[in-house]
């Protein structure tokens, strides 16, 4: 299994034919229960599937949606949400692996984390928690909890809110039924529903704005927005500002210069961006970037998936007038920072010596 093969990076704890002892796991899973497979027309591939093997067609997606085109079916939908996840974009394929409880579910989450293997996401799908990461051949491995929300009143269609597998178990549990109560109507109707998948417009100066060590993030699009897909933002940059080194361990940094001139530092490599040029900047990476301009810089950043943008509300501060000059970098921004980059996967470095 895969897991066990990640597990075991030598034989010294298998038995004769090879196999890890049970009591050695800590934790176990219970079997694949459900595969995500590529489909150059995930519509007309349920059908064949719905046709030829009965199964049912639990939902599905546009492609037009920040997933792409998706379908879902299931066999015995009162027991699995869905047993094939059909994706027009091949990234999705994957394997997926369930667990009995919350507490198996972390457990599981720790051992990866244990073994620096970086986590792709994490995601509250409604009807399971999960978190994603790859083999060692770059196969995307799903672990999930089903949360046993399966009632037709409901839709069994997987969705995705962000999910931090490393806070407290109380604290994710309250996290569902609050995720749960902005995403689904109330018996009485009083519940708000929330906007995903709608078309959205943000007039300019609208979204919140936060000030960190050196730049001013505006949100434009959010996560809830997007049923987690991506976070896109406007960057300021004044001149000399800029973040230290950092790294992301959950998503990836698309930048697109609109005005100024940034010096971007990523994987050793120096990079000099004027307006129109645009900067991916992939997970796992060490990276930067400076205003050595005379003017002020501003980007369009699009991070992926989404989730960032909890990291921005928690540790930096509201730009109450977006036109002041930046705060000064105090000892309590930098508290706030160092304490919550750990519960986004951010690693902050040390500046480099001049």
């Amino acid at each position: 299994m895969i897991l066990a093969t990640i597990d075991a990076p030598s034989f010294n704890d298998t038995d004769s034919i090879g196999r890890a002892p049970s009591n050695k796991l800590g934790c176990q899973n219970t079997g694949i229960h459900h595969v995500g497979l590529f489909a150059s027309n995930p519509a007309a591939s349920a059908e064949f599937y719905r046709d030829l093997l009965g199964m049912e067609i639990i939902g599905g997606s546009s492609p037009d949606h920040p997933f792409g085109a998706t379908a879902f079916l299931s066999s015995r939908p009162e027991e699995e949400s869905h047993e094939i996840a059909l994706f027009a974009n091949p990234a999705f394929a994957h394997v997926a692996f369930k667990v009995s409880s919350l507490t198996e579910l972390r457990s599981f989450y720790a051992r990866v984390v244990e073994r620096n293997i970086p986590i792709k996401f994490e995601a509250n799908h409604g009807v399971s928690l999960a978190f994603y990461f790859n083999d060692p051949d770059g196969n995307m491995v799903e672990v999930y909890w089903p949360t046993g929300d399966l009632s037709r009143d409901q839709p069994l269609q997987p969705h995705m809110e962000p999910l931090d597998l490393s806070q407290p178990e109380e604290v994710l549990l309250e996290n569902m039924k609050t995720a749960k109560a902005r995403a689904f109507p109330a018996a009485n109707g009083n519940a708000t529903v929330i906007e995903r998948n709608q078309p959205k417009f943000v007039a300019a100066g609208t979204g919140p704005a936060y000030w960190g060590p050196g730049d001013q993030v505006t949100f434009l699009i959010t996560g809830e927005q997007t049923s987690g897909a991506f976070f896109m933002a406007e960057v300021t940059v004044p001149p000399g500002g800029g973040p230290p080194p950092h790294i992301h361990r959950r998503e990836e940094e698309t930048f697109y210069l609109q005005q100024g001139t940034l010096t971007i530092q990523v994987g050793g490599k120096t990079l000099q961006a004027s307006p129109g040029d645009s900067v991916y900047l992939p997970r796992g990476v060490v990276h930067c970037f400076r205003n050595t301009g005379n003017m002020e810089a501003k980007f369009l950043m699009v991070v992926t998936p989404a989730g960032l943008e909890k990291f921005f509300e928690e540790a930096f501060s509201p730009a109450v007038d977006r036109s002041a000059a930046p705060p000064p970098i105090t000892e309590a921004m930098l508290t706030r920072l160092l304490a919550a980059a750990p519960k986004y996967g951010l690693d902050l470095l040390p500046p480099p010596l001049e």
